[in-house]
């Protein structure tokens, strides 16, 4: 009658963890060597250069609009507060 993985005899359980401990490394040293085969993505430092230039530039165009749109925000609530406070017309700068 087999036994069920989970369920392990007294007698079973050194020779089991000796097994499950080598097949493991066995498959972690399959994935390495997978991985030291594998064609890599040519990678120069000018490539390197490039997309770091180009993720500083998409950062900084970024921090720029936020702050654009947060003075035009600033600017368009001025105008409403001094409209509110004088009916009358637009403020006289």
């Amino acid at each position: 009658m087999a036994c069920h993985p989970a369920c392990r005899h007294s007698g079973d359980v050194d020779r089991l963890t000796a097994s499950e401990s080598f097949s493991h490394e066995t498959v972690f040293a399959d994935l390495r060597l997978a991985a030291m085969k594998r064609e890599r993505e040519p990678s120069s430092k000018a490539y390197r250069q490039d997309r770091f230039e180009n993720t500083e530039r998409a950062a900084k165009e970024t921090i720029e609009a936020e702050q654009r749109a947060r003075r035009e925000k600033t600017k368009r609530l001025k105008e409403l507060r001094l409209s509110q406070q004088d009916p009358k017309g637009p403020a006289i700068k």
